[in-house]
Formats: C-alpha cells, structure tokens, sequence
C-alpha cells in the first residue's frame, strides 16, 4: 500500500471546529501521488427522519422498549396536549453558595402555582472543590436544599429532580462518562425527595417521544483550544460548535489525552441518530441553537452569568431564556 502524501498548504475551511481525532471530508486533486487539498469540510448531518427511513422503529436511544418512542402517535398526542409541560436546566448549581440558594429559594416560590415536569440541575454542585471536607460539605448542601423543596410541597409532590454530575463533583477525575454521585452521598436527600434521580454524566432523558441528552462538561473552550484552525468568525463559536457535535455524531470529538474516555461506555456520548434535543450544561454563553431538527441548549453557568437558565417547554419545542438577576 503507497503512502499518500498531503498537500495543504492552500486550503479553505468550512464551518465547524476542527480538532484532531474528527473526521472530515477533503476537496482537492490527486496527481503525482500527492493530494492537494483546497478545502475541509465535516460529513453532512443526517437529520433524525433520514436515519429512521433506513432503519425503521429500532430503538437507538436505550431504555428498555426495543421500538423507539418516536414511533408512537399515542406518545405524540400526549406530548402535544400537555402544553404546561415544562423543563427547567440550570448548570453550575453551587450549592455551598448562599447566594445560589437564595435564587432557587426565589425560583422555587415562583414555581410552586404551577410546578415544572423536571428540573434538570447539573454540576459542579460546589463553588470550591477538592478538599477533605468536600463530601461531607456536599451531604449538607444537599440537605440544605432539601429543606427548601419541602418547604413546597407542590414541587415535591409534582416535579422530578435529575442530578448531573459536573467534572469538579467527587467521582473518578475527568473521564467520561462519568457514573452519578456516590450513593452515601445522596441516600438522604433520596429518602426526602423520592422523585429524584442521581445520573451518569452524559445522561439521557425520554419524555413522551422526545428524546433528550444532558452533557456537563466545558466543551465549547476545549474544542477551540483544541483547534487546528480556529474560525475566522468568533461570534460565531456556538454554531461551529455545534454543528461540529452533530456531524461527528459525538459529544466529545477529541483526542483521547485532551477528553479521556472510558472506552467501553463511549457508546454513551454517541449522538447518532440526532436526538431531539441536546443539553450542554457548558460555562460558555448560554445559546440556543437548532440544526438538522436538533434543539442544542446552554443554559451556561449559573453563578457567573447573572443567575440566567433555560425553561424548555417539549409541547412546541420552544426554549425560553430566564434570569434570576435582581429579584
């Protein structure tokens, strides 16, 4: 087999992030066992619809139905009358922070009349990580907003509560996935709040016949660190990003040594076919981005940009961006 030798000194970029262990596509010339390539770009996205024309109702998604939900017209039904249906994703979730507790405090009053389906809070659960004191100060945090849920018993009873680990949380340094905090950790607040679930990071989440993944990692500025040409256009970076995710049908497309992976659960960050709707609990500016009938959400954190998080309402598909800031 000849080598083949790569000419790419003059080469045009198309959108996206382009970092090593990605796939692309090249454009160019082959002549003299040499490449030239003028231009990269990333494979086309394959919209959801076009993937379930090929392979019918096989559930890709997991859970344990073989079928895939999106299948059932019953589901849809219901998801589409049930318009107060509503998603509330805040990341960053500082529970050691007075601060912190107070907006959610102020939130929860908000929400008691007319309590969200779930609230989606993702790591890190602590303003100060590490430390011989972070368990024991986390088993208190959690305790601590505990009592503010019981103190609305509309949410307690009506509303479920998904964990997302964050990659300060305890648990095995920064590979992925991650598994859900420690049972000792969470067996108290378990017991007070029965409707809550302690989750792997990545997580998925099927409502009716959505399907939703949740991701807490910084991605955004790993993957432009990581970059072998950055584009020209920064304002751009939420776009490329995510366009990027949907074309490599994968949550972390980058060298094992910069995003380690657990290899034998890598199938968890596989985003192939395109969910409904992907959560990126990132640090970055929150965005809201829709492509190839994909919603892609930032909440962005929620201590450092002035108590903002998103309400996803699943019925018409709309995200609606909200601020605690001043209240």
């Amino acid at each position: 087999m000849n080598p083949l030798n790569l000419n790419t000194i003059l080469h045009q970029f198309h959108s996206g992030l382009y970092t090593e262990s990605c796939f692309v596509l090249a454009e160019g010339w082959y002549e003299d066992s040499v490449f030239h390539v003028n231009a990269f770009g990333f494979p086309p996205i394959e919209p959801s619809s076009t993937t379930r024309a090929y392979y019918g109702n096989v559930n890709f998604f997991g859970g344990p139905s073989t079928t895939a939900v999106k299948a059932s017209a019953k589901l849809k039904q219901l998801e589409e009358e049930n318009e107060d249906a509503m998603f509330v994703i805040i990341s960053d979730m500082w529970l050691d922070s007075v601060e912190v507790l107070e907006k959610i405090q102020t939130m929860f009053s908000g929400y008691s009349a007319m309590p969200p389906t779930c609230f989606i809070f993702c790591g890190n659960f602590s303003s100060a990580p590490y430390g011989k004191n972070q368990v024991k100060s986390l088993k208190e945090s959690l305790k601590a907003l505990a009592d503010l849920i019981c103190e609305h018993p509309s949410i307690q009873s009506s509303s479920r509560f998904v964990f997302v680990p964050g990659p300060e949380d305890p648990g095995p340094s920064t590979i992925l996935p991650r598994p859900p905090l420690a049972e000792h950790i969470t067996e108290e607040f378990r017991q007070r709040v029965p409707f809550s679930v302690f989750t792997t990071n990545p997580c998925r989440i099927q409502y009716c016949s959505q399907e939703i993944v949740v991701i807490r990692e910084d991605l955004v500025n790993k993957m432009c660190r990581n970059c072998v040409r950055l584009p020209s256009s920064n304002l751009d970076i939420p776009n490329h990003f995510v366009k990027t995710i949907l074309s490599q049908g994968h949550l972390t497309p980058l060298p094992l040594y910069v995003s380690p992976v657990y290899w034998a659960y890598d199938y968890a960050l596989r985003v192939y076919p395109v969910p409904d709707a992907i959560i990126f609990a990132d640090k970055y500016d929150p965005f809201s981005i829709s492509n190839s009938d994909c919603l892609c959400i930032n909440p962005g954190s929620f201590p450092r940009s002035g108590f903002s998080f998103k309400v996803y309402y699943p019925s018409n598909r709309m995200v609606e961006d909200s601020k605690l800031q001043g209240l």
